[in-house]
């Protein structure tokens, strides 16, 4: 009789290998091997709310559970795949985020948010493209407004006036003009 119970205990859990992932429904699902020759197929995978990740196929693996020890009702757990870009050894207290070429999201303790971007690193605001950084630099598209000092090491360059406390750069005047290689006055509004 124990062993009976046992063995039902023991098939709640079990680890499997993933041949597919369809990610195109209400929920992913997943075709898999638990047992040698007994293949299950669209087996739901039950992630947290706000996650969502489609792990590469070579060597994804993951724990079925058999939902009230009922073999025709399985849920797999959230896909791992211990051989592609896993992110360690951690500190107490950090996460990251990544994915299958190294792009990582750092939580460092309480200390930094660190991105590493593989080619760009886009913020969207209602699907249109606000702020974008690559390598080769910044993009922000819309209105920019900083508060402290802004510090230059280049050109800056603009497509329409600069006005600097008040005084327009293409429109302002001097006073004080005379002929030949006299100064004139500081520009006025």
């Amino acid at each position: 009789m124990s062993d009976h119970l046992w063995m039902a205990l023991r098939a709640h859990t079990v680890r499997a290998v993933i041949h597919a992932i369809d990610d195109t429904g209400a929920e992913q699902a997943v075709d898999l091997t638990a047992h040698y020759g007994s293949p299950r197929t669209k087996v739901p995978v039950h992630y947290p709310f706000g996650f969502a990740s489609s792990v590469p196929l070579d060597g994804a693996v993951t724990h079925v559970v058999a939902t009230g020890g009922d073999q025709a009702d399985l849920v797999a757990l959230p896909p791992a795949n211990p051989s592609v870009a896993r992110v360690g050894p951690l500190a107490e207290g950090e996460a990251v985020l990544y994915d299958s070429v190294g792009q990582k999201v750092y939580l460092s303790g309480g200390r930094i948010v660190r991105v590493d971007a593989h080619t760009s690193m886009d913020v969207r605001i209602g699907g249109k493209m606000v702020f974008q950084v690559t390598a080769g630099g910044a993009a922000v598209t819309g209105s920019l407004s900083v508060s402290g000092d802004v510090a230059v090491q280049g050109n800056v360059t603009s497509q329409k006036d600069v006005v600097a406390s008040g005084i327009s750069l293409t429109k302002h005047v001097h006073g004080g003009v005379q002929g030949g290689s006299s100064t004139t006055g500081a520009p006025q509004d």
